[in-house]
């Protein structure tokens, strides 16, 4: 499910209540910056109806961007400690405070005293390295990561793909509502705060039948009138939506994501068909708030269960590395090697016949179902198994090369084809998108005529380094001497006569 964060406002927290959501997330720092009571504790069950579901967000990121002291920060982690252990049997989970002007070492600690605790979810960011989040998946049942690290950590997907079939571990994504993100990584949930987009800054967030889209202030104008039978199908105004009424834009981007949340959650595989795996919990959701300025970072966490077997170091020491047999040394298997003789010059100009390995391009996939991203909707889906497509492709003659960018453009015009329907769809509205593509596949179709087009041409460059130039050398001295003692210039030669001239002066 997804979360919707920014309940700590109460016209936030009673419009998702109004519109069907169950799943919010409290930030601890926007709370107390609007005011905890002063007289008694802050209870959840006073403000938030029963059925819905709340997790808690430390606001640790907020805190660091305050600057406090680190005094202030050990007082204010306390004081959130407190406010989960009043409310924990009201909330859904909660997350470990991940200052990093703590450390990690400190952070690990903070985490010790909350041994087994079923709800608390531990932070994993770029700066700890890959190493300790593999450790970390085989400790702990919950493992949470920010934005930034979702981004700039390529290897993530991988990674974490590999991990969730060999351990009993699942990933959540913190700051990120990205639908590639959440389709690359497998993401048990993500959170998000981009829902106040539409009212914050004028944007326009729809689910479009198929997918979510975003458009920036300055196009709502011509991008909110082509989606009129999908916001009345939602049962929302959609006069009030084109007329930049933002109550009503901010609804349809809550009903957006309410719609991404169930396409996600029926798209995800099931671990427990893959080795080592397990089934995905029913209440598994969603969080993002990375495009939030106010509230940027704030997280939410499903329980889960920490052993916590030891302290963790920030550095791991290398372990000696084996140098491996060489026997078991082979190429990549990204390109295929084949051996041709050659003949070459050796240091004494005499010309040696050797061996040279020539790059070739071979179908051998390492692809494997358990880690590929598409496997929510191959149709060839296996557990354990490699993928069973192959991509043959060769081009190394002028009928492959003509065959693989014919290939192209067919593919190219049923993509123009298929938006073109689309647009018919949504009241024939222009969708500039389409337009792009129609402009692709011409320049696809004009280079393909350029490679097959047989031009021919003869281009003859004449040069002569001499003071008078090119042309002195052509028409004669006589032209020059002519101009410096005005003289008239004599009658006009004829086509032999100068034929006979730029032969001359080629020749010398």
């Amino acid at each position: 499910m997804l979360i919707f964060g920014g309940v700590e406002i109460p016209s936030n927290r009673t419009l998702l209540e109004r519109n069907g959501v169950k799943n919010v997330m409290l930030n601890y720092w926007g709370l107390r910056k609007r005011g905890m009571p002063k007289t008694k504790s802050y209870y959840i069950s006073e403000y938030f109806q029963e059925d819905m579901k709340v997790w808690v967000d430390s606001g640790a990121i907020q805190a660091d961007k305050a600057s406090l002291s680190q005094r202030e920060l050990e007082e204010y982690a306390a004081d959130y400690e407190e406010f989960v252990a009043i409310n924990y049997d009201r909330i859904e989970g909660w997350v470990e405070f991940d200052s990093q002007s703590f450390g990690l070492p400190k952070i690990q600690q903070n985490r010790a005293a909350f041994e087994n605790d079923p709800k608390m979810w531990v932070v994993w960011h770029e700066a700890y390295g890959t190493m300790v989040l593999q450790r970390w998946a085989s400790e702990y049942q919950n493992i949470a990561v920010p934005s930034e690290a979702i981004e700039s950590v390529v290897s993530l997907s991988g990674i974490t793909r590999g991990l969730a079939t060999k351990y009993d571990v699942r990933f959540h994504a913190l700051a990120t509502a990205k639908p590639d993100n959440l389709r690359q990584i497998p993401f048990s949930s993500a959170s998000t705060l981009s829902w106040l987009s539409p009212m914050r800054r004028g944007e326009t967030i729809v689910w479009d039948g198929t997918k979510l889209v975003r458009y920036p202030k300055k196009m709502k104008a011509q991008a909110r009138i082509r989606y009129k039978s999908v916001v009345e199908k939602a049962g929302l105004d959609f006069d009030k939506f084109t007329s930049d009424d933002t109550l009503e834009a901010t609804k349809v981007a809550i009903w957006s994501y309410l719609q991404l949340e169930a396409l996600m959650d029926n798209d995800k595989p099931k671990l427990s068909a893959i080795k080592g795996g397990r089934k995905t919990p029913e209440n598994a959701f969603l969080s993002d708030n990375s495009d939030d300025t106010l509230y940027t970072g704030l997280m939410d966490y499903l329980g889960g269960a920490s052993d916590n077997k030891g302290q963790e170091m920030r550095k791991v020491e290398a372990t000696e590395v084996i140098k491996r047999d060489a026997n078991d040394v082979q190429n990549l298997p990204v390109f295929g090697y084949q051996m041709k003789n050659i003949v070459d010059t050796d240091e004494d100009g005499k010309d040696v016949l050797r061996q040279v390995a020539v790059t070739q391009s071979t179908g051998t996939s390492l692809r494997q179902c358990n880690t590929c991203f598409v496997a929510a909707n191959c149709p060839a889906f296996k557990p354990d198994n490699e993928c069973a497509f192959n991509l043959p492709v060769e081009v190394k003659t002028p009928e492959q090369l003509k065959g693989l960018l014919t290939s192209v453009v067919e593919m190219q015009a049923s993509r123009v084809a298929f938006m073109r329907y689309a647009e018919e769809l949504n009241s024939g509205y222009v969708d500039p998108n389409t337009s792009q593509e129609i402009d692709r596949l011409f320049k696809l179709v004009a280079n393909i005529r350029d490679l097959e087009s047989s031009k021919e041409s003869i281009n003859i460059n004449v040069e002569r380094r001499a003071s008078g130039g090119v042309l002195s050398a052509i028409f004669g001295d006589r032209v020059q001497a002519m101009q410096e003692t005005s003289l008239p210039l004599q009658p006009m030669m004829s086509e032999d006569q100068t034929t006979m001239i730029i032969r001359q002066s080629i020749e010398d």
